[in-house]
């Protein structure tokens, strides 16, 4: 308790939305979800956040693109030093992480050195690191980005040959992990949402989870529901990620839940892929729908799956849909195409990388599901702590 009083006083002097914890926890109105998101998970996701803010700096300084007293544009910095457009994604970002939190300021689409100071990139990385090291992988990675962001930005490598080369692996593997709090959240909040639809007394509840990578959700899962799913269909596309997640979800299964694993590609039909229309009372996904490049698509054969009534499950972030401004747990994502190459709507996905509540709802009853549930109401939650970024998105097919 004593560590616990020394690290709230230590963060609430940082930064203020940690003195409101209190709200944030008086926002959550059901109990059981509240529950999840404790003080630790909070400290943890201000201090990455500002590890960010550390990161996007020392980036923009080492390929020399921050802004002098004149102040710069994203389309001046990209034509000064040739950044090919595909690049401006990242640099956007960069720039607009800055703005939001003062060390940048923003007028008039220029962007100009400001007031709020810059904290080593290191220093923060060793307070995560001390304060949550199940998390610390997730310095790694990002520190990965800031020392390879000038080949990067000189197209000598991309996103995904810099983060998920064979030697970055075993980060991966560690980041996609339960002992990882910055992670785990989604898999927690996400078997929550899938044990208020289960059946209590036994029968049949099959899930079937795409895009499993790691198994660490199947694994949450599994655990908390025990015999109550009785069957659990694992998929993967990813070899090196399929193999680690068969394995972690075979170990948390009950003895009576029947485990299957397979290799499935969202993006083509999945009857195409052994999914037979109709035989799953749930479709769950973890983090994984957002990257697709034709979401109405991938939507529309998670429906095929379901019975009649069955539900979708999809456990990600969640962007506020009133919030403009970057959210810092797209720093990493930003850099691969596979994030940013996707197909836009105006009303259904305005943007890429994480949906808003607004725009899932609209996507799913697009798609023809309806009784639409944000677990818990993100819009609402950030209005007492705009920093939220945390749902679990459920949409049933009608029965009638």
């Amino acid at each position: 308790m004593e560590n616990l009083a020394e690290l709230r006083n230590d963060l609430s002097t940082r930064r203020r939305d940690t003195a409101d914890f209190a709200k944030l926890q008086a926002a959550i109105a059901d109990e059981r979800v509240r529950d999840l998101f404790t003080f630790r998970f909070l400290a943890a996701t201000e201090t990455f956040d500002r590890l960010v803010d550390a990161a996007a700096h020392r980036i923009l300084s080492s390929i020399g693109a921050l802004p002098a007293a004149r102040g710069v544009t994203v389309q001046e910095t990209k034509q000064a030093l040739s950044i090919p457009w595909r690049r401006t994604v990242a640099l956007t970002f960069l720039y607009e992480k800055l703005s939001d939190t003062g060390t940048l300021d923003r007028r008039d689409g220029r962007y100009f050195p400001g007031t709020a100071p810059v904290e080593e990139f290191e220093t923060v990385a060793a307070e995560l690191a001390r304060l949550e090291p199940g998390a610390a992988v997730a310095a790694e990675l990002v520190r990965t980005l800031v020392d390879e962001a000038p080949r990067y930005f000189r197209s000598e490598a991309t996103g995904d040959e810099i983060l998920f080369s064979p030697q970055k692996l075993p980060l991966w593997l560690r980041y996609f992990s339960n002992a990882n709090l910055l992670y785990t959240i989604n898999n927690t909040l996400g078997a929550e949402a899938l044990s208020r639809i289960a059946p209590e007394d036994g029968g049949a509840f099959e899930v079937l989870e795409i895009g499993g990578g790691c198994g660490s959700a199947a694994e949450e899962a599994l655990t908390k529901l025990g015999p109550r799913i009785s069957r659990y269909r694992f998929t993967e596309i990813a070899e090196t990620f399929a193999r680690h997640g068969e394995r972690a979800a075979r170990a948390a299964a009950s003895p009576t839940t029947l485990v299957e694993s397979a290799r499935l590609d969202m993006t083509i039909p999945w009857a195409q892929q052994g999914v037979e229309p109709g035989t799953f009372d749930v479709v769950y996904s973890v983090n994984c729908f957002h990257v697709a490049p034709d979401l109405d698509f991938v939507i529309a054969e998670a429906a095929k799956a379901l019975k009649p009534g069955g539900t979708v499950v999809v456990s990600e972030c969640v962007r506020p849909t009133k919030r403009a401004r970057p959210i810092y747990v797209e720093f990493i994502f930003d850099f691969l195409d596979s994030f940013t190459d996707v197909a836009t709507d105006p009303v259904k996905r305005p943007t890429h990388g994480f949906l808003t509540p607004a725009a899932w709802r609209a996507t799913f009853e697009a798609a023809g599901l309806g009784d639409v549930e944000i677990l818990p109401d993100v819009d609402a939650v950030a209005e007492k702590y705009p920093d939220f970024v945390v749902g679990a998105v459920l949409a049933r097919v009608e029965t009638g």
